[in-house]
């Protein structure tokens, strides 16, 4: 592919969203000797993080420079990204399958009358581009095919983030854009940790279902992470029979990660569930039912309860 990329960048908790590099290594891996460009919005607390992306594998980096814009508030930097669109005219608008990367996606898509192509998995460079996405909860694979220009929409995790350079790659600039003030406002942001950067960055993740049953058995969850050095996450079973809450849910309604060992406790292995895990490097399963779906996806399987494994487990971690 010869034509532009345009990736529209995220920031998460002050910090460069990692689906932006994920969109980047994406975006390098069909470019050829079209031009990748980044998209950032911000004032003076995000002109670092668009310096850092010369470091990355983008051509150019197009930092917008407004007060107004370091929210990231839809309604001001719609305008934007259709402005940008029109004057670099480029074959694909990247964007993350994040809330707002799905709400900016579809907007812009109705706006300059683009085809959306989201949950995107794998991009196939050929004479035409040929596109892998995750339809009906994850549960099939669709291959798309479609023409550029066109939007697409990545899932998080599905790529590796682009490495840093160990030189400056690109260049910067910095463009200072009017922007009207949103029809509704931002009046405050009360800060809640509810460890989902924690979980999305994660290399050991420990996951309670709706096999651990009480509090007790979440809690020998709790114990099995923090022995390994991880993070505690759960599914949707063990959030629904009220042992947690759904802050480190996991799945086609929670986060998307890409652990180093993912070992699910009492998880069935629902497919809303999978869709979240497919990117785990190992996953292991402790189930008491021999028939859960979990142990078809599992790299390891051990049948048992797990109030009987996990404090077996445990012991046997802590004398190492």
């Amino acid at each position: 592919m010869d034509g532009k990329i345009v990736i529209i960048a995220e920031k998460r908790r002050e910090k460069l969203h990692p689906v932006t590099l994920e969109c980047i290594e994406a975006a390098k891996g069909i470019s050829g000797t079209g031009e990748i460009i980044v998209l950032v919005f911000g004032d003076e607390e995000e002109e670092e993080l668009a310096e850092n992306l010369l470091y990355h594998d983008a051509d150019r980096i197009i930092f917008m420079k407004n007060s107004r814009l370091s929210r990231l508030e839809p309604e001001s930097l719609l305008p934007l990204i259709q402005q940008t669109a029109e004057a670099e005219q480029p074959s694909l608008l990247m964007f993350g399958q994040t809330d707002l990367g799905k709400t900016l996606a579809a907007a812009l898509s109705e706006k300059i009358n683009l085809p959306l192509v989201s949950n995107i998995v794998e991009i196939e460079k050929a004479n035409t581009l040929l596109v892998t996405r995750q339809i009906l909860s994850g549960n099939v694979l669709e291959k798309v095919q479609t023409n550029s220009p066109c939007i697409l929409s990545l899932k998080q995790k599905a790529w590796k983030a682009n490495t840093r350079l160990q030189e400056k790659k690109g260049k910067l600039e910095t463009i200072h854009p009017t922007v009207k003030e949103p029809s509704f406002s931002l009046v405050r942001l009360e800060k809640k940790h509810t460890g989902k950067e924690e979980l999305a960055n994660a290399k050991v993740i420990a996951a309670a279902g709706r096999g651990v049953q009480n509090e007790k058995g979440y809690r020998l969850v709790q114990e099995l992470a923090k022995t390994l050095k991880g993070t505690v996450g759960v599914s949707r079973g063990a959030v629904e029979i009220g042992v947690c809450d759904a802050a480190n849910q996991i799945g086609q309604t929670g986060e998307t990660v890409a652990p180093k060992m993912y070992i699910a406790c009492g998880i069935s292995g629902a497919i809303q569930h999978l869709v979240g895990v497919t990117a785990a490097e190992m996953i292991i399963a402790i189930n008491n039912d021999a028939e859960a779906p979990i142990f078809q996806n599992a790299d390891y399987g051990l049948i048992g309860d797990v109030f009987e494994v996990l404090p077996l487990l445990k012991k046997e971690l802590d004398l190492l």
